[in-house]
């Protein structure tokens, strides 16, 4: 953490005084701050150059601490100050004398520090020689004893000496496709949950210890195209040490709804408004009803209790359909008691030779690097079988390079661990691989402590939240995105993060991390001060007070837990030094007391539960001067509030995840004053009048009236790379699609709301240089005439184009020309039956996607033609469009592309008549 709060004082500086034109100038005491920054800097590049093995209690990792609290206390005195001065709480000239002596002792600390540094670095360099030859004794040691297979015998074992791979991906984002040694399990899973003369509802278990891989084989289970073809209706849920069965129930609905629907085509065909209402079942019984006498699989991951099992039990009907449950646990006892009568599988350990077959998947090679072989299997052999632990250190390992005294610090430290389990030697090694990582990512590692367990991280929600903790500094050249996407993806890469949905051109949607890997991060903020995550009440009673007494710059804040039963002397203390809170299901009533308290808040992501006398609730938000990051969402939809902007002038990401938001225009207009804004989201239609001031930041908007889409504004934005737009037949403005000419640096567009009348589009230079840079469009209910596509074709860089109930009319003929770079072409919910296209009308196209295409029958025969065409995927669709697929694919395969797949999901055949 000493990197992350270096950088974090650095960004501070620059922001509040040594910018061209500063907020506050310090006139003549300007130089004690630019000497400060200097001091700053040295103690990054030295950070950032340091390649010294870690010991618990070495000399360079207690300089480190020494470094992150000096760093922290300075920067948090400076923002006390700035606080003061923002809310006038105090005068200009006392704030600013105060300043002054704070600079002064942070850069007599920072003296001694590059002092203390260059001292250590030459004590190093002395006992560089004494290092090396204790790491020649331990490979003296390990050859000795003829430890690299694990095994006693003086002779090599020639059939593990020669363990070839003849297929891997270096870098895979998922375990999925690193699973080895589970050949026979998942045969015996299969054959369970599609045996067909067991009718009645099974419950098939999979027993094993943390990280030997139950949800990964459970989600290849799931996945698998026999089994979305054998059951009717799938779900999965994660329950969790700590559950929620409201959550749970939520989760099982969501998936369950949306296969209902998939298998219930007309109900997307009625018109909403003759749509039977939502029924006001409890969720129990809406479950059990929306599963009756259906085929359904249920898997339940990661549940820990057989309490948790009573509490969903009673929604999964036996109607002696075939139906089955999955589920996987940590603890046999719960399998047991959840299961039909059947003995849970147990996950084994991997033997040696699935260890070194695992190990080569990930490393990347099919063989261990020259002189490095007998380390190698010694470090995979004491991995003892646990496939998380060969993932993370065959990551890490392929990290290091190729240099044995850099491997022979992983080997020392796996030898170390004492006898006591697997998840002894697995914490062992995750704490190593922590230790070996570039400074700038260990911050950014530990920051996953925050979210829940098993929770889906958004990939651009974390990319914001680490730029505004102050996690990423300044690089020339790059933006703060595309530094903070090399940094996640350095992390995926060491397999220390999961990537679970990613687009179709392998972009990150959605990460997770493993449990061990949560439990590791929690362990590390906890010994280094930085998180406390408060959980339910009854659970800190028993904990004293004094574990509290020291504040952290991280609140995780959990459902039904409080901070009111603390020390009233405490709370202030810890509160007031926080830097980001994260709380779901948080009642307004407890905002102000809550609230009050912080000064120095840069981070609130919450969740809010509204209730009558809510009207300004959110008027506590006003004192927090320091807030970069907003993101306000609700559990219930039923209570409208007043979004309110205040002048938060280090505002970077505003958002709003709630249909109950209203942003009025007066409101919008403080968008103006927030000069380092660059992402807006609220989730209602709002308007925003144009300004005088130019915004060279903001780079997202979504969702904004159509009506207010003027070529003044768009002047006023000339940066913007995403935006959303909304507005219906009473919004007016017909020529807003035309004033996206000034936004000459759009990627993505969204459009919503009906255009009756289609796009006008005269005068617009289609060709040339319209929207030079849009790569992605998507259109949702607009109701635009195919004939308005003839258009969109003429965008010169679009690659991916999604039509979801956009497009009116059965017939679409594409004009030639068009599409000439796009990608990807996904079309949902439209009524289209008559589909006139060669392969000159998609040149390049990779993927086809089509969704509730009820009325399609068929595939233009021109797509055969089409050489780039990777994937075709059909889901809810006609079996005559799924023919038409094959039949493409089958002539694609006799010209040699055997790349084309085609992929399927919920396909029947239907009695609907077409529209003609």
């Amino acid at each position: 953490m000493a990197y992350a709060a270096v950088t974090s004082l650095m960004g501070t500086l620059h922001l509040h005084f040594l910018q061209s034109q500063p907020r506050f100038p310090l006139q003549h005491k300007q130089e004690i701050v630019n000497s400060l920054h200097e001091n700053l800097g040295f103690l990054q590049e030295i950070l950032e150059k340091s390649e010294i093995a870690y010991d618990d209690a070495g000399a360079m990792k207690d300089l480190e601490a020494e470094i992150r609290d000096v760093t922290f206390k300075a920067e948090e005195m400076i923002e006390m100050e700035l606080s003061s001065i923002y809310l006038q709480s105090s005068s200009l000239e006392a704030c600013l004398l105060r300043l002054h002596g704070i600079f002064n002792q942070a850069l007599k600390q920072t003296d001694y520090l590059k002092t203390k540094i260059i001292r250590e670095k030459q004590l190093a360099k002395g006992s560089s020689q004494a290092e090396r030859i204790a790491d020649v004794s331990l490979l003296g040691w390990i050859r000795q004893r003829r430890l690299h297979l694990g095994s006693t015998s003086s002779q090599p074992d020639l059939e593990l000496e020669n363990i070839k791979m003849s297929k891997f991906s270096k870098n895979t984002s998922t375990f999925d496709s690193r699973m080895v040694g589970c050949e026979e399990e998942f045969k015996t899973i299969m054959d369970q949950l599609t045996r067909q003369s067991v009718k009645q509802l099974q419950v098939v278990s999979i027993v094993g210890m943390g990280g030997i891989g139950k949800t990964t084989l459970a989600r290849k289970v799931y996945e698998d195209p026999s089994i979305t073809s054998h059951f009717y209706m799938r779900a999965w849920v994660t329950v969790s040490q700590v559950y929620n069965v409201e959550q749970m129930l939520r989760c099982l609905l969501d998936c369950v709804i949306a296969a209902s629907r998939d298998e219930h085509p007309q109900q997307s065909k009625v018109p909403k408004e003759q749509r039977n209402p939502k029924e006001k079942l409890p969720p129990p019984e809406r479950l059990r009803k929306l599963l009756k006498e259906q085929r359904y699989l249920i898997v339940i991951d990661d549940i820990w209790s057989t309490s948790a099992w009573d509490s969903l039990q009673r929604c999964f009907p036996d109607d002696n359909t075939g139906s089955r449950i999955l589920l996987t646990s940590r603890l046999k006892k719960v399998a047991e008691y959840a299961s039909s009568g059947n003995s849970p599988l147990n996950m084994c350990l991997l033997d040696m030779v699935q260890s070194l077959n695992l190990y080569c998947k990930v490393f990347g090679k099919t063989e261990f690097p020259f002189g490095l072989e007998q380390i190698g299997r010694y470090i995979v052999n004491k991995c003892e079988g646990l496939p998380l632990a060969i993932i993370v250190v065959a990551s890490l390992l392929s990290k290091m390079g190729e240099k044995e005294e850099k491997w022979m610090i992983v080997a020392k430290n796996v030898s170390r661990s004492v006898i006591g389990g697997s998840n002894d030697v697995c914490l062992r090694i995750l704490s190593l691989s922590y230790n070996q990582l570039p400074h700038h990512l260990k911050a950014c590692f530990l920051y996953f402590g925050i979210f829940p367990e098993d929770y889906e991280i958004r990939v651009k929600n974390l990319v914001r939240l680490w730029a505004a903790e102050g996690f990423l500094g300044a690089v020339k050249h790059q933006n703060t995105e595309e530094v903070a996407m090399e940094w996640l993806q350095d992390l995926v890469d060491r397999s220390l993060v999961i990537v679970s949905k990613q687009s179709y051109y392998g972009e990150m949607k959605t990460i997770r991390i493993h449990d061990l890997l949560r439990d590791f991060c929690l362990t590390e903020t906890r010994r280094e001060n930085l998180l406390n995550v408060i959980e339910k009440l009854p659970f800190y009673k028993t904990i004293s007070q004094h574990l509290f007494s020291e504040p952290c710059r991280w609140i995780s804040y959990r459902p039904g837990s409080s901070f009111l039963w603390l020390d009233n002397q405490i709370r202030s203390n810890w509160l007031n030094k926080s830097h980001s809170i994260h709380s779901s299901a948080l009642h307004f009533r407890d905002m102000k007391h809550l609230f009050s308290h912080f000064k120095l808040l840069r981070v609130l992501d919450i969740e809010i539960v509204f209730g009558e006398g809510h009207g300004n609730a959110l008027n506590v938000l006003a004192n927090l001067v320091h807030l970069r990051y907003l993101a306000l969402s609700t559990s219930e939809d039923a209570f409208s509030f007043d979004v309110k902007l205040f002048e938060h002038w280090n505002m970077q990401s505003f958002i709003v995840r709630s249909c109950a938001g209203i942003l009025d225009c007066s409101q919008a207009s403080q968008i103006w004053k927030m000069s380092l804004l660059r992402n807006f989201y609220v989730q209602a239609c709002f308007s925003l009048e144009t300004s005088e001031v130019i915004h060279r930041n903001l780079q997202t908007i979504f969702w904004l009236d159509r009506k207010c889409c003027t070529n003044d504004l768009f002047k006023r934005i000339p940066n913007l790379k995403k935006l959303g737009i909304r507005g219906g037949v009473s919004s007016g403005n017909p020529d807003y699609f035309y004033n996206l000419f000034q936004l000459g640096q759009l990627e993505k567009l969204s459009i919503r709301g009906w255009h009756p009348k289609g796009i006008l589009c005269n005068g617009i230079p289609w060709e040339t240089n319209f929207l030079p840079t849009l790569k992605k469009l998507i259109f949702k209910e607009t109701g635009l005439p195919w004939c308005d596509m003839r258009f969109i074709g003429m965008l010169p860089n679009l690659e991916v184009l999604k039509l979801i109930n956009a497009c009116e009319g059965p017939k679409w003929e594409p004009s030639e020309g068009g599409f000439r770079r796009l990608k990807m072409l996904v079309i949902e919910e439209v009524f289209l039956n008559c589909w006139n296209a060669v392969s000159d009308h998609f040149p390049v196209l990779e993927c086809l996607e089509l969704r509730k295409c009820y009325w399609l029958q068929e595939i233009p025969s021109g797509f055969v033609d089409i050489t780039t065409l990777a994937l075709i995927q059909l889901k809810s669709c006609e079996d005559c469009l799924l023919a038409s697929a094959k039949r493409i694919q089958d002539e694609q395969h006799s010209y040699g592309n055997h790349a084309l797949l085609v992929s399927f999901e919920n396909i029947e055949t239907r009695a609907y008549n077409v529209i003609q």
